[in-house]
Parts: C-alpha cells; sequence; structure tokens
C-alpha cells in the first residue's frame, strides 16, 4: 500500500471524476486505500458544499445589508412626508385663511361700491333733476 500523501498526490493529479470512474470501475481492492479514497472524495464533497454555504452565507449578509439599508431609507422617506404633510396641512390653513379674508374683503368692497354710487347719486342730484326738468 501506498503512503497516504502518495496517494493523495496522485489521486489530485487524475482529478475527481476520474478518481470516482476508476473507483467505480474497483480498481482499487485493498480496503484501506477504497477507505482514504472515500475519505478524500468526501472532503472533496465537503469542501465544495462549504464553498456554497460561503457563498451562500454571504449572499444572505448582503441581502440582510441591502434591506437594512432599504428600511433605513423608508424610515428617513417617512419622516420626510410626515414633516411634508405638516407644511402642507399649514399651508392649506393659510389658504383656507386667505379665502375667508379675500371674501370679506370682497363683500366690503361691494358695500363700498354701492355707498359710492348713492354718493354720487346725491352730489349730482341737482344736474340730474335739471336735465330731467
Amino acid at each position: 500500500m501506498e503512503e497516504p500523501s502518495v496517494l493523495f498526490a496522485k489521486l489530485e493529479a487524475s482529478g475527481e471524476e476520474d478518481v470516482r470512474i476508476k473507483l467505480m470501475q474497483h480498481i482499487w481492492s485493498e480496503p484501506r486505500t477504497v477507505a482514504l479514497i472515500n475519505g478524500w472524495l468526501a472532503s472533496k464533497d465537503k469542501a465544495r458544499a462549504d464553498a456554497a454555504a460561503a457563498k451562500r452565507d454571504a449572499r444572505e449578509e448582503e441581502t440582510l445589508a441591502i434591506a437594512k439599508d432599504a428600511l433605513s431609507t423608508a424610515k428617513a422617506v417617512a419622516l420626510e412626508a410626515a414633516a411634508a404633510n405638516k407644511i402642507a396641512e399649514s399651508a392649506n390653513r393659510v389658504a383656507s385663511d386667505s379665502n375667508r379674508i379675500a371674501s370679506e374683503a370682497s363683500r366690503w368692497a361691494r358695500w363700498a361700491a354701492i355707498i359710492a354710487a348713492i354718493a354720487i347719486a346725491i352730489a349730482t342730484k341737482d344736474q340730474i333733476l335739471a336735465l330731467i326738468f
């Protein structure tokens, strides 16, 4: 039987796929060698699974970071929207008050126009009477 380090070097040189094929063809017959080869293949499977898990974990961490950023942005936008809503409510109150004041001013302006028309009629009554008679 070969030393494990020599065997592992040969396995690395052959490549995992070739080793699996040879194992299925029963190229190796010694139980200890077969056990070492199965252990080597299991370590390759585990390394591949660990790499996949590390990639998955990295993706999950990135997704979590993106979600946290999105939540932070959403909270900031909500605060800004609340502030904008308060400003809009204040502007609405000012506009409503301005409308009420303008309506009152218009009413007083109509009265002023009526009073002015009456004053003109009184001031020119003699001329009007002279024209009529």
